[in-house]
């Protein structure tokens, strides 16, 4: 043994031989279901119901005259908006001849809405741009998702400020846009000196007091986590509209209506467990 020691030290020489199996080199497509709708998007031959978009539209805020415009014609597959848009579906049948008149709406703003149903995105730029417009078409026809994602855009590129505090609110109140109305009542806990006796709040709600008391609340408390047990009364309407989705609940709604929802799974779910 002392034969193989080089200056008292024994060396090892290793050989080792990878065994890794050699990749397949062929391609597999992904799943073609989103391109395959986005071909049936405005396909005559691919739909059973028109709508005939434009023709009215407000001359001017605060009018009751209303000016035309010419219209533009959409075609879509009923099941397709019955599942997507299903308060659009109810105003057609398969298979009707004649075009469904939808007014008051732009026909720009009412082709995003159709090629949201059929899987398509729209983009950040168009969302800013129309936000309101498309928050109202959707929440008319009954678009959630693409709703809550023109109000995300909206809160995050309104600044809110005193003057125009109570407009913005009225309005988040008047969609249903919690996020939305979060952001505007944080403001007002947080500048509580600056709007006292500056902004009167005779036409407010009476029923976003309970918001605004969370707002409050929830700015005195240094940290307010999201962990499973928390009072839902001071959970931020993220996390609200992420348990709700999770537990494949309606997310659209008022802070109340989101919190009820949770509340009511919840007492189902211990009866259950019972």
């Amino acid at each position: 043994m002392l034969t193989y020691l080089n200056n008292g030290t024994l060396t090892l020489e290793v050989h080792l031989r990878s065994r890794k199996k050699a990749e397949s080199s062929g391609y597999v497509p992904s799943n073609s279901f989103n391109n395959n709708m986005l071909k049936g998007f405005n396909n005559e031959e691919m739909s059973d119901v028109t709508f005939e978009v434009g023709g009215e539209v407000e001359s001017a805020a605060n009018r009751r005259k209303r000016g035309k415009t010419i219209t533009t014609r959409f075609h879509a597959f009923h099941a397709i908006l019955r599942l997507n848009a299903p308060s659009l579906s109810d105003m057609c049948r398969p298979g009707d001849e004649a075009a469904v008149p939808i007014n008051g709406v732009e026909p720009e703003v009412f082709k995003m809405l159709l090629y949201f149903c059929y899987g398509g995105k729209v983009s950040e730029d168009e969302l800013e741009a129309n936000a309101k417009a498309i928050i109202e078409a959707a929440d008319r026809f009954g678009i959630v998702n693409l709703k809550l994602q023109a109000e995300a855009v909206l809160t995050k590129q309104t600044e809110v400020t005193v003057d125009n505090m109570l407009d913005n609110l009225l309005y988040a109140n008047s969609k249903n846009l919690a996020l939305f109305q979060e952001k505007i009542m944080d403001f007002v806990a947080e500048n509580g000196d600056k709007i006292l006796g500056k902004v009167s709040f005779d036409d407010v709600p009476g029923n976003l007091m309970s918001d605004l008391l969370t707002a409050v609340t929830r700015g005195k408390k240094s940290t307010c986590t999201s962990a499973p047990g928390d009072d839902l009364t001071l959970m931020r309407v993220g996390e609200l509209r992420k348990r709700l989705h999770d537990k494949g609940l309606c997310i659209d709604g008022s802070r109340e209506t989101m919190i009820a929802l949770l509340k009511g799974n919840l007492a189902g779910d211990e009866t259950v467990a019972e």
